[in-house]
């Protein structure tokens, strides 16, 4: 007698487990949908009450708010700290990614960062937060990356479209 191969063995494991998914999509599928679905629409509510606290709330009188995040990397902290921080308007909230253990868990400014900076290429970051207006990120990681190896234009682009703005 001759023994069955373990490639046939695979192949019939699976061609059951195709089959499951298969027959079993009918069940599946409308959940996994409507998960998605109720994930976009959590998000959309979201963001749109945070617009509205800034909007309403947070501005205040001022024309706009600066939410400015950086690190103590070694690669921009000196940068950071002379030639941008000085010259931000007085209303702007600096957080240092590095000591955010230290952030507050119920902050604003801490709350924005985490839903408009996004996952990558977030610091340093600039948000820039005007009445009716969404927010314009400003993002510094590439343009150190760059100046980093010899190519300072789009770190002094960057920098100076961020600081025009948040001056107004």
């Amino acid at each position: 007698m001759s023994r069955p191969s373990v490639q046939s063995g695979k192949t019939v494991r699976t061609a059951a487990l195709l089959t499951m998914v298969v027959l079993t999509a009918p069940v599946w599928i409308p959940g996994l949908v409507l998960l998605i679905a109720v994930v976009v629409v959590a998000r959309v509510v979201k963001v749109t009450a945070l617009y509205a606290l800034v909007w309403t709330f947070w501005l205040g009188v001022s024309p706009r708010r600066v939410v400015f995040v950086y690190s103590d990397s070694p690669n921009w902290k000196a940068h950071v700290e002379s030639r941008i921080l000085p010259r931000l308007p007085e209303n702007t909230v600096v957080l240092n990614w590095s000591q955010r253990g230290q952030w507050p868990r119920v902050s604003l400014p801490v709350i924005l960062f985490r839903c408009f900076a996004g996952e990558r290429e977030f610091n340093p970051i600039g948000l820039v937060f005007e009445r009716w207006r969404t927010v314009e990120d400003y993002r510094f990681w590439q343009a150190f990356r760059d100046a980093k190896h010899g190519h300072g234009g789009a770190l002094e682009h960057v920098e100076a479209q961020f600081l025009r703005h948040a001056a107004g």
